[in-house]
């Protein structure tokens, strides 16, 4: 698993969506949600099988 923090999930989000990466490159992707954790967070698993979250702190 690899975990990217960034300022703005919702920018990354619209940016992945934007560059259709899901249809691509045939990857697996969740939609953002806000975790228990003061984490806003979105899913990709890669090609490969590495789960990416990609993340920005809420708190």
């Amino acid at each position: 698993m690899m975990h990217l923090s960034v300022k703005s999930v919702d920018a990354w989000w619209a940016h992945v969506q934007k560059q259709k990466i899901a249809e691509k490159y045939n990857v697996q992707i969740s939609p953002p949600e806000q975790r228990p954790w003061n984490m806003r967070d979105f899913v990709l698993i890669d090609p490969s099988g590495v789960l990416w979250r990609i993340s920005e702190n809420t708190d």
